[in-house]
């Protein structure tokens, strides 16, 4: 694996994974699956995942994304960045979509 970090920049949810409640978002839960195989594959990953809502701090410290939601909105959101570069923005990607990134 050529990088190190995979930034997750999400909108407004109502716990730090957006998995709660009775019925917890079959995207989000998927998403929160590839994440975990992902660490596990790959166990020197950093995977810093922040939501508008609980890690305000986390989007005050990066301007590019803070720039991109004022520029475009937080539509964008949410926005995946591998190593600082955007990889996706308004979406979810699969694990597989990911792993293939992260090995590029």
């Amino acid at each position: 694996m050529n990088h190190k970090k995979l930034a997750i920049f999400e909108g407004t949810m109502c716990c730090d994974s957006g998995v709660c409640g009775a019925e917890p978002d079959v995207i989000l839960v998927e998403f929160g699956d590839a994440l975990k195989k992902l660490k596990n594959d790959y166990p020197n990953l950093e995977i810093q995942r922040a939501n508008m809502s609980h890690s305000l701090d986390v989007f005050r410290q990066n301007m590019d994304v803070l720039l991109m939601i004022k520029k475009q909105g937080i539509g964008i959101l949410p926005m995946i960045q591998i190593d600082g570069v955007v990889y996706s923005q308004k979406r979810y990607p699969k694990y597989d979509e990911l792993k293939k990134a992260l090995e590029a």
